[in-house]
């Protein structure tokens, strides 16, 4: 159940690139400015790379700005990032 009434969407991000250890600091620095719920967080270290699954609850408002934001930190990281809405 998600407490906050306003976050009544979910999404998926998936993060990729070269073995990173602060790639789950990356995708929190561009989710700073937001509401947000962490709902599941999932991450590979695999043959020199870091593959980064964050499931988050948010509100729908602000989906297309979180989904600029982590693509500005990830240009600017080395990392490969998505945002997948999730529809239920």
């Amino acid at each position: 159940m998600i407490a906050n009434s306003n976050l009544t969407s979910k999404a998926l991000i998936v993060a990729s690139g070269p073995d990173n250890p602060a790639a789950a600091e990356v995708v929190s620095a561009a989710l700073r400015d937001f509401v947000y719920e962490q709902i599941e967080l999932q991450r590979i270290d695999l043959g020199g790379r870091t593959i980064l699954a964050l499931l988050i609850a948010h509100d729908r408002a602000h989906g297309e700005a979180i989904r600029l934001d982590l693509e500005r930190v990830g240009t600017e990281n080395n990392l490969d990032i998505a945002m997948l809405e999730i529809e239920e």
